[in-house]
């Protein structure tokens, strides 16, 4: 499922592909230049080298920034893309709404989960800014699942018992559900290594994790 664009959309076949599996990868959509400029914008912010009234970074799941879009322009620009507007509009069937932007530091590691629990009817376009395999904190994905059970807000309410944390929700209540889900599709789960500049596109019910760095 390794695919290129084609007049910056998607064939019938890549269409038919992210269907049936919940994800596609895309190659090179972004050049080295891109990737490098933005991999160094964003070290340069962490560093204090340069900085942006906004900026601050989460240690949660390791170092990652969230909705940078908002005060970044170079963020933004990734978000709005026009090399991402086809094969995203291609995939969801509609005009795509850019919403939530993260950037990891060190890896994208985190525990399987649906982002249509977070956001509904939601579709995610991951971007390599640097080379992806084992070694860094691969995504990986269980093929298929988006055809299977979602856990929602109803199964899992977002709301916290007396002294509970977002993050005990999440740990003693949301993961373990979503585990069930996995065990109930019985499709093996892969890891996907990816080239600097290729683009992930997984549908937001597709459970999905970040490996260990």
């Amino acid at each position: 499922m390794v695919e290129k664009i084609q007049n910056f959309g998607l064939s019938s076949e890549q269409i038919d592909s992210y269907q049936e599996h919940g994800y596609i990868i895309l190659n090179q959509v972004f050049t080295y230049q891109d990737c490098q400029a933005f991999v160094q914008h964003m070290e340069d912010l962490k560093s204090g080298r340069k900085s942006i009234e906004g900026f601050k970074q989460q240690n949660k799941y390791g170092y990652r920034t969230f909705n940078q879009h908002f005060y970044d322009p170079e963020v933004l620009k990734f978000l709005t893309s026009p090399l991402l507007r086809k094969p995203l509009s291609d995939c969801f069937g509609d005009d795509p709404e850019a919403i939530q932007t993260m950037h990891f530091y060190e890896g994208s590691e985190h525990e399987r989960h649906q982002d249509q629990y977070y956001l509904p009817d939601c579709m995610s376009a991951w971007i390599a800014m640097t080379i992806v395999d084992q070694e860094n904190g691969a995504l990986r994905v269980q093929p298929g699942s988006h055809k299977g059970r979602l856990i929602t807000k109803t199964d899992v309410p977002l709301e916290f018992s007396q002294a509970e944390t977002y993050e005990d929700q999440q740990k003693n209540r949301y993961f373990p559900e979503v585990d069930k889900v996995f065990i109930e599709n019985s499709n093996e789960e892969v890891s996907i290594f990816v080239n600097q500049g290729d683009v992930v596109l997984f549908h937001g019910r597709l459970i999905h994790s970040g490996s260990t760095v």
